[in-house]
């Protein structure tokens, strides 16, 4: 079984260490709970290849023949990794798994896209919007896309954003970058999706005690909660 990492333009895994990957992905989900702690055990040993980490997001984002759950499960192994050792990750792991995050948020299936969007969202958690530059005006940008899973995909992400680093969004250390997330967040309080609309009353929660960016940012809207305009049950219209 080969480990070393493959750090060229485009990573590609070893056949037999992703059989072997897949196979205890498999066997995790097992309800039986000794073949389980055997198989968190390996799972824990295989943290000391620089390139395991890689694995696991090409199993959530490169094998869409795998079924959901084992996509998943490997992205939230990956979730927990990122929580534990992110910043043991080397930089070319690091740099492919945001790279695949980007890539693959508007997944097909609501389960991953759903996945990529808590991972994206742990790494942000470690200190990463710092040095992610491109994350938040990419997430922006795919909100104008044609393709549905896209833009909700990108919105689920950036409402979690928001929830867990509603503070740093709204400092100096990033040049606040609510003043441009809010207006473009306020062209879709119209949309025809539920979900999509929805989030407006996420962010408009964490906006609460923000209401003097709000009014000088978005002028002519109301700056308290509850006059704010994705509130109103009824924008749930086609844009």
């Amino acid at each position: 079984m080969v480990w070393q990492a493959k750090m060229e333009y485009e990573w590609k895994p070893d056949e037999q260490g992703l059989q072997q990957i897949l196979q205890l992905l498999k066997e995790s989900q097992s309800p039986d709970t000794t073949t389980q702690r055997a198989v968190q055990q390996k799972l824990e040993q295989l943290n000391q290849y620089p390139d395991f980490n890689n694995y696991l997001i090409f199993v959530l984002t490169k094998l869409k023949s795998e079924d959901e759950p084992t996509r998943s499960l490997s992205g939230l192994i990956l979730k927990n990794n990122v929580k534990a050792h992110f910043h043991n990750f080397p930089n070319g792991v690091t740099d492919f798994i945001k790279s695949e995050c980007l890539n693959n948020i508007g997944d097909s299936s609501p389960l991953i896209r759903a996945t990529v969007g808590i991972l994206i969202t742990t790494i942000a958690s470690k200190g990463e919007l710092q040095n992610w530059p491109e994350l938040l005006p990419k997430l922006c940008s795919l909100l104008d896309s044609e393709d549905y899973n896209t833009c909700e995909g990108a919105f689920g992400a950036l409402q979690k954003i928001c929830e867990d680093s509603a503070e740093i969004l709204d400092s100096d250390v990033l040049d606040r970058p609510l003043n441009i997330m809010i207006p473009k967040f306020l062209q879709f309080f119209k949309h025809s999706s539920p979900k999509i609309s929805g989030v407006q009353a996420s962010v408009c929660f964490h906006l609460e005690g923000r209401p003097v960016h709000l009014e000088s940012i978005a002028p002519g809207v109301e700056t308290q909660p509850h006059h704010l305009p994705w509130t109103d049950p009824g924008c749930t219209r086609k844009r």
